[in-house]
């Protein structure tokens, strides 16, 4: 071919060249930089980065590097464009880059140093990976999540294994000394076994079943809570009534327990709609909890009072062990007790919170505690909106357990618990 038709022909070449790296350039669904080699300085830049940074083209050109917020500071965007300079390539795997509004968007940036006939510029390479990253981020959420779970399964089997083996032991110790002369070969006969040791023995197996049969039914109510509270039943209920319910279901607890109760029922509108056994049940557990973190010679005092809002506020309050400020948010989780001593102190599974918490969002209610912190009491509110509806109430003043007891209920049981603190 003469030489002319060569030349020709190379030409040719190098405008289809330019044309083909032109076309890429603008069609290509990453970001592409041009820089100055010698002053960093963009000098081209494709439409699909001008679309992610939200820059007009005019407004991009002649801008430095770190003016689009790739690096934290000028000094070390200074740094890696001197390494870039040196070493002809630098890759970040996650960076960001600033729009022109200041939004931040992850990438992956990769520059290379080459030659564009004399002049040495550099590519700058720019992927968006805000969907890798919420990937990455959703993938080690579901993985802290999953090792989260497998600690509290763990945590739950333990508290639950000692929670059931010590009763177990103990009514089963008490069994072998029951056993002791009650007809085998060569023991005493029965009759000189002191029959009081009989029935003290009975009451402690009795107690120790009791314990196992709370156990159980509270990690029942748990595991069915969900449907329990979509099946409630709400009627109207005086929850004055449902408070004395509750306190004289817990009198054996209270028996000895040395602790005074202060009673005030103080609210003039008490009837709400609810489903009376899940109120009880509501109720007991607050009351129930106040009773087993405060020691002896401790005070409780349930309040009920009318609210602006309309709300029945039922206040339990006690002097006993309190609750830690950092465990304050997460009192109401299932399985959760403060601290890790206060299990090994006070036994249970920590569920009484949890679940009188979903009872009471079931009632369209809410329950918050509060405490100053360890060794300063604790106290619980529990807010139901009130039922209107029974306007006749409207003159009736504060009620009081001794004015009004359950019926066929003794009366003396409100005046044991009075004497008990010297009020109600």
């Amino acid at each position: 071919m003469p030489a002319s038709g060569r030349g020709n022909s190379l030409e040719l070449a190098l405008k289809v060249s330019e044309l083909r790296y032109r076309r890429l350039f603008e069609t290509a669904q990453d970001g592409i930089l041009i820089l100055d080699a010698n002053t960093g300085k963009i000098i081209d830049v494709n439409p699909f980065l001008l679309d992610l940074l939200d820059y007009p083209f005019e407004d991009m050109i002649g801008l430095q590097l770190w003016e689009i917020g790739l690096f934290e500071d000028i000094a070390a965007n200074q740094a890696a464009f001197e390494k870039l300079r040196t070493e002809e390539y630098i890759r970040y795997e996650n960076h960001p880059l600033r729009t022109k509004a200041g939004k931040q968007i992850q990438v992956e940036f990769v520059s290379n140093v080459y030659f564009v006939g004399s002049d040495k510029v550099i590519q700058c390479n720019i992927r968006d990976i805000r969907a890798r990253a919420e990937f990455q981020a959703a993938s080690k959420s579901h993985a802290d999540t999953l090792e989260l779970a497998a600690r509290a399964r763990e945590k739950v089997i333990a508290v639950f294994s000692h929670e059931l083996r010590t009763p177990l032991a103990a009514i089963s110790s008490m069994i072998d000394v029951l056993e002791l002369g009650h007809g085998a070969v060569g023991m005493p006969d029965k009759r000189e076994l002191p029959p009081l040791f009989d029935k003290s023995a009975l009451a402690f197996i009795r107690r120790n079943v009791q314990g196992l049969v709370h156990l159980v039914t509270e990690l029942l109510d748990f595991t069915h809570i969900a449907d329990e509270a979509s099946g409630l039943e709400l009627v109207k209920v005086d929850a004055h009534e449902m408070i004395r319910l509750a306190l004289k279901n817990l009198d054996s607890r209270k028996k000895g327990a040395g602790i005074g109760i202060d009673l005030r029922l103080q609210a003039r509108h008490s009837h709400i709609r609810a489903d009376s056994g899940k109120l009880e049940q509501i109720l007991s557990n607050l009351i129930g909890n106040a009773l087993k973190f405060t020691p002896k010679g401790g005070k409780i005092s349930i309040v009920s009072r009318n609210e602006a809002s309309g709300k029945l506020a039922i206040e339990v309050s006690d002097t006993g062990i309190g609750i830690p400020a950092d465990a304050l948010s997460r009192i109401f989780s299932p399985f959760e007790q403060g601290d890790s001593s206060i299990h090994r102190r006070y036994g249970g599974l920590g569920l009484g919170l949890s679940i009188a918490r979903t009872l009471i969002k079931a009632h369209g209610g809410t329950l918050e505690g509060e405490s100053e912190g360890s060794g300063q009491g604790a106290k619980f509110t529990a807010r139901f909106k009130i039922d209107d509806s029974l306007s006749d109430l409207a003159t009736q003043g504060p009620l009081q357990l001794e004015s009004s007891p359950l019926p066929g209920a003794k009366t003396g049981v409100a005046k044991s618990i009075n004497s008990a603190n010297g009020k109600l």
